[in-house]
């Protein structure tokens, strides 16, 4: 077919990368059916706090964040001690997968930390716009910028506190997707002070609460920080803006999902609700846990 050289082929159009890395699992609380939802900002927060611990102790010492470990000032765990990798890792991806919906197979409410030696395709690709903004205004970041348009407009806007912006994104793509963004510019958990760590996990707790309210059930996702790579450039890092995705699949209703099949699967997606009707919908779902007054 052509008569070209099909070993200069392969080597052109297969690539393959070895990568290497290390898993953990955290369990939330020690009660077997206790979710974030279940949870108070309080209960929440030693969750957020070994977050910071693990991403700490995995830092390059030659990222300018590794400076921070020292003003952590986080209380000491005996459950949180992670092994020192034996060589340095490029990015940690803190995840929760929550309900069979979503492929969880452990019942026990629990995340998931995983630490790689490259840089995964999401948060790479997130990055890169992240950097192309900054260079081309003035050095104004693009989620800083985005949050104070949707702090204007108010219409996506589900719940806000101090330090934290929670909103259905204007480019949501599940029918109640949620991103969780810092009103100023954090670059990795590091970063935050001790309020800004409370409010952090008052804002998952607000969060997955009104998610379980929406249809009274423990309402299935899957969640993610992305945040500055563990080893990167000074400017990698300059550019990195902390924040939190929630991706979850239902739709109408407990038993209802949204599936990414057909047109969208092999097009575009497509929006069943807009941003600003959801996002209506989660800020009616405020208050106690529907469940407390069973």
């Amino acid at each position: 077919m052509g008569g070209a050289d099909l070993t200069d082929l392969s080597s052109r159009l297969l690539r393959v990368e070895p990568a290497t890395g290390l898993c953990y699992v955290l369990t939330f609380a020690a009660k077997h059916n206790v979710t974030l939802a279940d949870m108070t900002a309080q209960e929440i927060l030693p969750v957020v706090e070994t977050w910071t611990r693990a991403y700490a102790q995995h830092l390059s010492p030659q990222n300018s964040l590794s400076r921070l470990r020292a003003l952590e000032n986080l209380p000491v765990s005996p459950y949180a001690n992670f092994p020192s990798p034996s060589s340095q890792l490029r990015y940690m991806q803190i995840f929760e997968n929550k309900g069979a919906a979503m492929g969880c197979s452990n019942p026990h409410p629990h995340c998931q930390i995983w630490t790689v030696s490259t840089m995964p395709e999401e948060p790479q690709s997130e990055l890169r716009q992240m950097m192309k903004y900054l260079g081309e205004n003035e050095g104004r970041h693009l989620l800083g910028d985005y949050a104070e348009v949707e702090l204007d407009k108010k219409e996506r806007v589900v719940w806000e506190n101090e330090g934290f912006l929670v909103v259905v994104p204007w480019w949501a793509v599940w029918p109640f997707e949620v991103l969780v963004i810092p009103k100023r510019h954090v670059r990795a958990l590091v970063d935050f002070t001790n309020d800004e760590r409370l409010q952090f996990s008052e804002a998952i707790q607000e969060v997955t609460r009104r998610y379980d309210n929406l249809f009274q059930c423990s309402f299935p996702y899957s969640s993610g920080i992305h945040q500055a790579p563990l080893d990167g450039t000074a400017e990698e890092i300059n550019a990195s803006y902390l924040h939190m995705h929630f991706y979850p699949p239902l739709l109408r209703s407990a038993t209802v999902k949204k599936f990414q099949v057909g047109y969208e699967m092999l097009a575009e997606p497509q929006r069943d609700i807009t941003p600003e009707q959801a996002a209506a919908r989660l800020r009616d779902c405020g208050g106690e846990l529907y469940r407390k007054s069973l």
